[in-house]
């Protein structure tokens, strides 16, 4: 099957704002045309939320999967009849003459741990010191609760998509490796041991361990870097939905939790205070060349991603 393009004017009509980032005409089928690259080869990584089954359907594309899929998440393998609507997904799919191939199906959870306070009638939670965000008030999670959130990082706050019961006594945090005055910290808690000391600055990390809830840090039994592996090849493309993180060099962000830095050419002033959805090649950094804005309500931000689905 042959994806058909995808044009600035059928985005504009499903009511995101879309716009070209940095220099060039805007590229409305980028992460198709990656499959010409070194014969098809080329891997695409995906990160952003299951909106919905049949296979996947994931930042408006539509992900197949097969006999060959593997599906993850921090503690092991999984089924995918374990993965949830609202899962936060990083996916490595191939590029094929039939659309998207997942090879790697890992559900990236932020936050995994112990529920410490329910706060705004349940739609405000801290979950090892992590602020937790949610869309709709959940009456149904308690103090004492031992939840995995899945959502995207905006600063040092998970916006949560969806809670389910942790399905290990592990707790796990992932995000960005930031070092200031001599500490390590991933989401904005301090982490220590497990190898976490190796891990670059800036790069993508999950660490399991435990949380002190009194020192107010995380000691790691093992640190993972890295977000995808090669699963479907070097990567070639990426398509992340998240939220921009000022930094002080250019081009003076980074998306929130996602260890990928952007191209420094890049104009991103405009969607510094907007969940958005970029899509661009991956040449060592994120060269993003489309950005869509997309709204905060799940219903609204469904119905404009599914008019960004392009044909099976």
């Amino acid at each position: 099957m042959t994806a058909s393009k995808l044009t600035r004017r059928m985005i504009l009509g499903a009511g995101a704002a879309a716009s070209v980032l940095g220099m060039g005409g805007y590229v409305p089928q980028l992460l198709a045309q990656s499959r010409d690259v070194e014969g098809g080869i080329g891997g695409t990584g995906i990160v952003g939320l299951l909106n919905e089954f049949g296979s996947l359907y994931i930042n408006g594309l539509y992900v197949q999967t097969d006999d060959n899929t593997d599906y993850s998440d921090g503690f092991g393998k999984l089924a995918k009849s374990n993965l949830s609507l609202g899962n936060s997904l990083t996916v490595e799919a191939r590029n094929t003459a039939d659309g998207l191939v997942a090879h790697r199906v890992h559900v990236t959870y932020p936050i995994v741990g112990l529920v410490s306070s329910v706060r705004d009638a349940g739609q405000t939670l801290r979950v090892n010191g992590v602020t937790v965000r949610l869309t709709k008030a959940n009456r149904r999670v308690s103090v004492g609760d031992r939840m995995a959130v899945s959502g995207l990082w905006r600063g040092q706050t998970v916006i949560a998509s969806q809670l389910s019961p942790a399905r290990s006594k592990q707790d796990l945090i992932s995000g960005d490796v930031i070092r200031t005055r001599g500490a390590t910290f991933i989401g904005g808690i301090r982490v220590r041991g497990g190898g976490v000391a190796q891990a670059p600055t800036g790069s993508f990390a999950t660490a399991l361990g435990t949380f002190d809830p009194q020192a107010s840090e995380f000691s790691a039994r093992q640190t993972i870097v890295g977000r995808f592996f090669g699963a479907a090849g070097p990567l070639q493309a990426l398509s992340i939905e998240g939220y921009l993180d000022p930094i002080n060099r250019a081009p003076g962000y980074r998306v929130s939790g996602l260890g990928h830095s952007f191209e420094r050419t890049l104009q991103l002033d405009k969607f510094a205070n907007s969940r958005v959805l970029f899509a661009g090649p991956y040449t060592g950094k994120f060269a993003a060349r489309s950005a869509t804005v997309l709204p905060e309500n799940t219903r609204q931000r469904l119905q404009v991603l599914r008019g960004l689905r392009r044909p099976k």
